[in-house]
């Protein structure tokens, strides 16, 4: 994910969530990078494209307690 995500900008951090029990992933990540600017440019660049075989939705998050 990190690979696909950099060419928009410096990825901080990445994480896909998977379930505590099995370890599967639970089909969603969430990517940080350093600017506004580059997550925009990713949500537009990598919205409805192709990941590891499945077509994936990019939006950007809102922040935690809001």
């Amino acid at each position: 994910m990190d690979q696909a995500f950099s060419d928009f900008g410096q990825v901080l951090d990445s994480i896909v969530m998977r379930d505590r029990d099995t370890g599967r992933s639970r089909g969603f990540g969430f990517v940080t990078y350093s600017s506004g600017e580059e997550a925009n440019a990713a949500v537009a660049g990598m919205n409805e494209q192709e990941l590891d075989g499945r077509q994936i939705k990019v939006n950007l998050a809102n922040p935690r307690g809001t």
